[in-house]
């Protein structure tokens, strides 16, 4: 794709009603055709909700049964702020800004200010606390910038996505599961609060606009209705 898509800045709205509808009208645009590039295939494909999500994913590897290695000692997790997100698959490394709602709202999820940074919501997980951190970045943004997540929709399971620390500590994770939703149907809480994960795992869940795209306007505006959503597993930290 040669022309990029331009967007204007807009919100993830988090829903009131049954604590599973968000991350609605937040993409205003103008640009191309209007469609994004087709991700290639995972290996594996389910669709949880054929009509409103399609979603790819891939199952961890197996671990031989061996003689298990002695315990060692879990260090304390880094406690300070979060610095940088790294996409090795498309060669990004974004800063990161601290979001959470939007200025007066309560319900209202904001996103980065700055379209070359990514946002973690501090207001849920940490990274290295062993929940589930989640970060937002546009796809791209008026007149010609690419957000740092605007190739999120081409990850393959086994991509790595890096998480540095303030203080040098690197967390990296593995892509293991994309979902396209349709806008109007996202359910929140289970991309925030996922029900499938393992309590012995970590994950990171990363958020952009994609999808279709619909002009609304004569100039060439209009707004990506769905969302794609990343999610990765920890597979290594290393200490600063």
């Amino acid at each position: 794709m040669t022309l990029l898509r331009r967007f204007a800045l807009g919100t993830f709205a988090l829903g009131l009603v049954l604590f599973a509808i968000g991350l609605v009208a937040a993409c205003s645009s103008s640009g191309d055709d209007g469609q994004a590039d087709a991700p290639e295939e995972f290996d594996e494909v389910s669709t949880a909700t054929p009509t409103t999500a399609t979603t790819r994913t891939a199952t961890a590897t197996a671990t031989s049964t061996g003689t298990p290695a002695p315990p060692t000692a879990t260090p304390t997790p880094f406690a300070g702020k979060v610095a940088h997100i790294q996409l090795e698959a498309f060669a990004v490394d974004s800063l990161i800004e601290e979001i959470a709602y939007e200025p007066g709202t309560t319900n209202q999820l904001g996103t980065p200010k700055d379209p070359h940074n990514t946002g973690w919501y501090y207001i849920y997980d940490r990274p290295g606390w062993g929940g589930n951190a989640v970060f937002s970045a546009h796809v791209d943004y008026w007149p010609n910038i690419r957000g740092p997540f605007n190739r999120l929709d081409e990850s393959k399971p086994g991509d790595r996505v890096h998480v540095v620390m303030e203080d040098g500590t690197r967390y990296i994770y593995e892509v293991f599961r994309y979902t396209q939703y349709d806008a109007k149907s996202i359910p929140m809480g289970e991309v925030i609060w996922p029900s499938d994960q393992p309590a012995a795992e970590e994950w990171i869940t990363l958020i952009t606009c994609g999808g279709t795209f619909v002009r609304t306007s004569e100039q060439g505006w209009g707004e990506y209705i769905h969302r794609d959503v990343v999610v990765a597993r920890l597979i290594e930290t290393i200490q600063a």
